[in-house]
């Protein structure tokens, strides 16, 4: 599900939706192209793809928890979300196994497994796409209206705080080099992250962002 816009919605409740349409479109367009690289892997530049896939999840991993530990606690005070919690716990231990077989493959490249990587993504392919896009669906505004438009404002608020508090901030240049040049405006990034950090993180892994979509800037 894709929502067709040229800047951030201004209504709160579209906007929660709109936001996570973004993110998780970053999240879904990675796992297709790692799902593809790995049936033919660049193993003359297996440092640069094994950490390229790292951020994408680890970056999904923090995603999640940034979910669970601020977003559906104060959801699920009117709204129910059980179905979303239960998916992540059925998506994190693919997610912890990846994650290994990566770390493994960086330490010792002779371990590289990409038949073994692709059977991981393809155990949880069904369950993670789905779960990126009906969660999407169930943060219909029609359904956020239970809530004030103070409080949708709250729980975004907070939960952008806690992502740049506790993200990796290597996954910045990430979500730009999977965000479509269309919506490049969003997040809208304070003067220090854009004109610094970005650019900086950009030259510093730019072995990653070949097997990005889209250019970073």
């Amino acid at each position: 599900m894709d929502i067709q816009t040229t800047s951030a919605p201004s209504d709160p409740y579209k906007l929660f939706q709109f936001g996570m349409t973004r993110v998780h479109h970053v999240f879904e367009t990675a796992f297709y192209r790692i799902l593809k690289l790995l049936d033919d892997p660049p193993r003359q530049d297996l440092s640069n793809f094994l950490g390229y896939c790292e951020v994408w999840c680890v970056g999904l991993i923090d995603h999640h928890d940034a979910e669970e530990i601020v977003m559906f606690p104060e959801l699920q005070k009117k709204v129910d979300f059980a179905e979303e919690i239960e998916d992540h716990k059925k998506i994190h231990d693919f997610l912890v196994k990846f994650l290994d077989q990566i770390r493994c493959a960086l330490k010792d490249q002779d371990s590289f497994d990409p038949a073994g990587m692709i059977q991981t993504l393809k155990d949880v392919e069904s369950t993670l796409i789905s779960h990126l896009r009906q969660e999407i669906i169930d943060l219909a505004p029609a359904r956020l209206e239970v809530f004030s438009e103070k409080e949708i404002m709250e729980i975004m608020d907070t939960a952008e705080k806690y992502a740049i508090s506790h993200c990796q901030m290597v996954f910045i240049p990430f979500f730009r080099s999977h965000t479509p040049p269309e919506y490049k405006f969003f997040p809208s990034l304070p003067w220090p992250f854009r004109n610094i950090l970005l650019p900086f993180l950009a030259i510093r892994y730019r072995g990653y962002w070949k097997y990005s979509p889209y250019s970073v800037i």
